[in-house]
């Protein structure tokens, strides 16, 4: 589903339609049926950020225990928390200041001696985060495929243009007593900018693999495929108390954010209006079970 914003139909919050759009992005329904017998799920894990997070725990929980069936030594299935998401804010802006302490002017009070070394730093920083974060990038738990392989690439990219124009263009305003700093910067720079690209091959091979999207995302950290059934039965499991349990305590908001749900799959053109009106009369799910391919 495509990701533009559309306005409220209730008044929601900006944060409750955020998650809503972050969900639907990725959902990649097959038709108008798949994505009605959906939207209850969504509005649940919409309505609480905390529901959301605690679905992903139980899918990591659930491959986990299958791959670890397979191969006990198998790792643990990476997930992510706000934590996470903050370290990849954090990464972006050292990438991005990495770039500009460069590109200041000769007349600006920092000059490129000064700047080579800190910007390395910071770009190594960067990619130290990103590399530590590409298992839940590519997973999807991270921020689903709204993070694409071509940051890696454009971070490299930017880096070692950065690092060849600084060499070509103002290494005569490196000084001698300054040079090893210099250097040694410059060398990080380059260094971080040819990582990020090999990263970048990296997370270009999984996203190819469809893992952030649809059904992809459920199993597609499976050591074996064959598995899929033992962790869809496993979510069916948490689905038949975390649902019910979300609309006892909350049951005007779920209504609620059902409803932005619906106005959303319309207004991305999935629904039409009269199933959206007709699906705003549906009773309560007396079932609860994960989506299935």
């Amino acid at each position: 589903m495509a990701g533009a914003q559309h306005p409220s139909v209730t008044g929601m919050d900006e944060r409750t339609l955020g998650r809503i759009d972050l969900i639907l992005f990725d959902a990649d329904y097959r038709d108008a049926h798949a994505a009605l017998e959906d939207s209850w799920r969504v509005a649940v894990m919409a309505a609480d950020a905390r529901m959301r997070a605690a679905h992903e725990r139980a899918r990591a929980a659930a491959v986990g225990a299958a791959n670890a069936r397979r191969d006990p030594t198998a790792p643990r299935v990476p997930t992510s928390t706000g934590l996470h998401r903050v370290a990849l804010g954090v990464a972006l802006v050292a990438g991005v200041v990495a770039v500009a302490l460069l590109t200041t002017p000769r007349t600006s009070g920092l000059a490129v001696k000064d700047a080579l070394l800190p910007a390395g730093l910071l770009a190594v920083g960067s990619v130290m985060v990103l590399g530590w974060l590409e298992p839940r990038r590519a997973n999807g738990s991270l921020w689903g495929s709204r993070i694409p392989a071509v940051i890696h690439f454009g971070f490299g990219g930017l880096w070692l243009l950065s690092a060849a124009a600084v060499f070509g263009l103002r290494w005569g305003e490196v000084g001698t007593l300054d040079v090893l700093p210099a250097i040694a910067g410059l060398t990080l720079l380059a260094g971080a900018g040819v990582a990020a690209l090999i990263l970048g091959e990296v997370a270009h091979r999984a996203d190819r693999s469809g893992r952030q999207t649809g059904m992809g995302r459920v199993t597609g950290d499976l050591l074996d495929q064959r598995d899929a059934d033992e962790v869809f039965d496993a979510l069916d499991r948490w689905w038949a108390d975390a649902g019910p349990d979300a609309l006892r305590n909350s049951p005007n908001r779920i209504r609620a954010v059902r409803r932005e749900v619906l106005g959303r799959l319309r207004a991305g053109r999935l629904i039409g209006e009269r199933e959206e009106r007709v699906a705003s009369f549906d009773p309560d799910p007396l079932a609860w079970t994960e989506r299935r391919p």
